[in-house]
């Protein structure tokens, strides 16, 4: 089993607060109905001086139907885990896309990625002019079409 990942330092946008969604009656059962995220902005460096500040981490607590999810992303962080013999295994990104944060995710059971049985998930959050949260979610596997799913919330 091998697992890589590279951290690299980005500023971009502030989404910390809670977000309700403006549509409820036209989404899924899947999709939140509300979001509560907190950034961790970092405005120096290991020895305390001052440096240009960037979020490091985004926490998302997800609030569906009948639960509550919370997950931590590393800002920044491309990795991985490739299985036993180079088959299977896994990948994700965090990143900034200009000021689109962006969360890819997938998973495959053949030699790479997009191999064997294989699916892809791709999650962009944006901030329009007006400061509502644009969410949109791709997913893709070889067994289903691909499905897009863009929502958008408003600031509590």
């Amino acid at each position: 089993m091998l697992v890589g990942a590279f951290v690299q330092a980005q500023d971009g946008v502030d989404f910390t607060g809670r977000w309700i969604l403006e549509s409820p009656s036209s989404a899924s059962a899947e999709t939140p109905r509300a979001l509560s995220v907190r950034q961790s902005l970092v405005t120096t460096d290991v020895r305390g001086d001052s440096m240009r500040p960037f979020f490091k981490d985004i926490t998302i607590e997800r609030e569906v139907e009948s639960s509550t999810r919370a997950e931590t992303y590393q800002i920044g962080v491309v990795g991985g885990v490739v299985g036993g013999l180079g088959t299977a295994g896994t990948h994700y990104a965090v990143k900034w896309d200009a000021n689109v944060l962006v969360f890819e995710s997938g998973s495959y059971t053949g030699q790479n990625s997009e191999t064997g049985v294989w699916t892809e998930r791709r999650e962009a959050w944006s901030l329009d002019s007006d400061g509502r949260l644009h969410v949109v979610i791709t997913t893709r596997s070889p067994s289903d079409a691909p499905k897009t799913v863009a929502v958008v919330y408003q600031r509590e």
